[in-house]
């Protein structure tokens, strides 16, 4: 029992020595930047980064929990005026203004209270390419703690998709007046069985709206060629590997069974079940904002997904039919156990 007992503790030594090693080999900093070209003037788009009053327009978190418990000090747009937040999906913490070179650029301070205490810098550059467009670049960079540096690599995929959600939001709200996007977790539900007919792609992430749009103009064509009659369509997920940026999705409209689908269209089955149902109403280039509130609530929830079905898009209106996006409707269903 003595010797069986060392050997554990030797083993288990050896082991916490490897992680150790292994942890210190990996890099423990991280720089994540993203960027956007915003068809305005740098004075114009500007202001609604430095003013904290105006970040619950567009802050790719807030959109995901409007209810959330947001407390601003000071003016809003003044060195140390801080903008802190609190609530279920998107936790708690803080962001204030360290340093703001009018029109240029502005330095932050982040801390986060919960899920995770850490502490970042937050960088903001405004470039003026001409009069009425300017290219705007949100970074943020920090330390991860040791025994969390096997992370750092994936801060890059995390952090820069959120950040790329409210860049487009920035734009919009800078070119348009408003930001067409809103979202409402309905809960769990029983979502149907659903018989479809659609073309499967595979892309890479950074491509999958100009793809989606090309795929949904050739499944229309064969729509009105084949004289089908239909009130909806949807977008299966059949991979979404944020890390690899890979993505494989099927562009499809809900049919009855018995129908054969012509090549490269095939005909898919989505099985019954359970799932966590997303209304958003909006642009359909924010729908990334449905399913950041979709995974935040399950992982939240600690809700399993149902890796056996794929999740799911259904658009309950037409572009062509109703061409202001801020009346869009898309139901997001993500299967779970």
């Amino acid at each position: 029992m003595k010797k069986l007992l060392i050997t554990v503790l030797v083993v288990t030594i050896v082991a916490l020595g490897s992680a150790a090693i292994w942890l210190s080999s990996l890099e423990s900093t991280y720089d994540v930047q993203r960027s956007i070209i915003v068809n305005t003037s740098q004075d114009k788009v500007f202001p609604l980064v430095q003013d904290f009053n105006q970040w619950t327009a567009w802050s790719p978190w807030l959109s995901m929990e409007p209810d959330a418990k947001v407390e601003i000090t000071g003016s809003g747009k003044s060195i140390n005026d801080t903008y802190s937040w609190i609530g279920e999906l998107v936790g708690e913490g803080s962001i204030s203004h360290t340093k703001i070179e009018q029109g240029l650029a502005i330095e932050q301070e982040i801390l986060f209270k919960a899920p995770m205490e850490s502490r970042s810098s937050v960088y903001w550059q405004f470039n003026t390419i001409n009069d009425s467009t300017t290219n705007i670049t949100w970074g943020m960079k920090g330390e991860m703690p040791f025994y969390l540096r096997f992370m750092t690599q994936m801060m890059d995929t995390w952090i820069g998709m959120d950040y790329e959600r409210g860049l487009k939001m920035i734009k919009e709200l800078a070119e348009k007046g408003y930001v067409a996007s809103k979202v409402e977790i309905v809960g769990i539900v029983d979502a149907p069985a659903i018989h479809y007919m659609g073309e499967k792609v595979a892309c890479t992430m950074d491509d999958v709206e100009s793809n989606m749009k090309s795929s949904f103009t050739k499944l229309n064509h064969y729509i009105m060629n084949h004289s089908m009659d239909h009130e909806r369509a949807l977008s299966v997920y059949h991979v979404f590997d944020y890390i690899k940026g890979k993505v494989e999705y099927s562009a499809a409209i809900p049919i009855k069974e018995g129908f054969e689908a012509e090549a490269p269209f095939y005909t898919g089955d989505i099985a019954a079940s359970k799932a966590l149902k997303i209304k958003f109403t909006g642009d359909y280039q924010h729908i990334g904002n449905a399913w950041a509130a979709g995974m935040t609530y399950t992982r939240t929830h600690k809700i399993k997904e149902n890796k056996d079905i794929p999740p799911y898009e259904i658009y309950l209106n037409k572009p062509q039919d109703e061409p202001d996006p801020r009346k869009w409707v898309t139901e997001v269903y993500m299967p779970i156990k």
